[in-house]
């Protein structure tokens, strides 16, 4: 599912000019995406997790620029290192910086506090 997710985003890009990707992943979910990936476009497998194993295993068939990283600080370390490259690339070949697109495909929770006491509803004349 989630490959079709980035073929459909990979199309769109390509339809605005877009160049790059950056996928940052840890589950095996994340490896279908990965493989869909360019040469210009970046995997950032969370290291010690299912998909850094897979993309190890498999590397032949990656063919993005992978960049694990452990924890937030790295990953920040790496994000930003990425960012500022395609900058300067960008820079250099007078392209507008990058756009920044952020797909995630996960459905999450959000957490609400039960005893929070919302306002009190105002009446409306119809």
């Amino acid at each position: 599912m989630q490959g079709l997710v980035m073929e459909r985003l990979q199309n769109s890009l390509e339809d605005e000019g877009k160049k790059k990707i950056i996928y940052l992943g840890d589950g095996n979910g994340d490896f279908c995406p990965s493989l869909k990936l360019k040469e210009s476009d970046y995997l950032m497998p969370r290291m010690n997790f299912a998909l850094s194993d897979l993309v190890s295993k498999n590397s032949n068939d990656i063919k993005a620029n992978v960049h694990d990283w452990m924890d937030g600080e790295e990953l920040e370390n790496v994000l930003l290192h990425i960012i500022n490259k395609a900058n300067n690339i960008g820079k250099e070949n007078n392209i507008v910086g990058p756009k920044i697109i952020s797909n995630d495909c996960k459905l999450g929770t959000v957490s609400i506090d039960a005893h929070k006491i919302f306002p009190e509803a105002i009446a409306v004349p119809l």
